[in-house]
């Protein structure tokens, strides 16, 4: 009956996202763009498109995709990002297969070494390892006992690469983080609560800084690799030795400073 529901209620969330929303910069209020991906055929999801609302409210650019796009997505990011080395903050999150499928978005642009500043993941079912070129990775995830054998209808931690990221926090909401669990939470809601929104929201914005910010920091980085490169002057030439009178009459012939 649940499945049914979900799979009655979800046709609204089953429209393929829009790659030309794909771009290194935007205009919004922050710096950086959120791809966020919806899991099993997007009827599971839809709160992952009220997620991304909210992160566009706050100020950072959003746009949801099918978790079926995520080859696509990962190429398109790829070939926008890679020639851009000051690109604003990439971010991705997911749910359920939409969360292993960030995973693998991650994993394609580290074969053109694109970075992703952050990672965010709503209960992966059977996702890969994280690997290095992401800042920060954030699984939000809960654990069901015997249920987590299973490959579906589960929240599993996540592994790392080596070398993996630089900082990966695995966060089961039935035991680190129970002020993010609410009552009746399972697997085909957890990414429509109230509270684990607030705490995507939270992490996302820390690392979309202001745009005033952004650009200041775009502006000191360029100004200390031109620094670093201007060449050092080449050493004058030794000036000539001068006399110097010693007090036998004679003449000794230094080298000047």
């Amino acid at each position: 009956m649940v499945v049914v529901a979900a799979l009655g209620g979800g046709c609204k969330a089953t429209a393929p996202g829009k790659l030309s929303a794909v771009q290194p910069t935007s205009d919004a209020p922050r710096a950086g763009n959120a791809y966020l991906l919806r899991g099993f055929i997007g009827v599971f999801s839809q709160g992952i498109d009220q997620l991304t609302a909210k992160i566009n409210e706050s100020g950072v650019r959003a746009n949801v995709y099918q978790d079926d796009q995520w080859a696509v997505l990962a190429d398109t990011i790829c070939q926008k990002y890679k020639t851009e080395p000051n690109h604003e903050p990439i971010i991705l999150v997911g749910h359920s297969y939409g969360a292993d499928d960030v995973v693998r978005i991650a994993r394609k642009l580290a074969d053109d070494n694109v970075t992703v500043d952050m990672l965010i993941t709503i209960d992966p079912v059977t996702p890969p390892k994280v690997p290095g070129n992401v800042k920060t990775c954030i699984n939000i995830y809960q654990s069901n006992g015997a249920m987590d054998a299973l490959p579906w209808l589960r929240g599993v931690p996540l592994q790392a690469e080596q070398p993996g990221p630089a900082k990966l926090l695995n966060v089961n909401i039935r035991e680190d983080r129970t002020d993010l669990l609410e009552p009746g939470t399972d697997h085909f809601n957890i990414e429509k609560k109230a509270k684990i929104h607030s705490e995507v929201l939270k992490q996302v914005l820390t690392a979309c800084p202001p745009r005033a910010t952004w650009v200041a920091q775009i502006a000191g980085k360029s100004t200390s690799v031109a620094s670093a490169s201007v060449k050092a002057p080449v050493d004058a030439k030794p000036a000539p030795a001068r006399p110097v009178a010693m007090s036998n009459g004679g003449v000794d012939r230094r080298e000047s400073d």
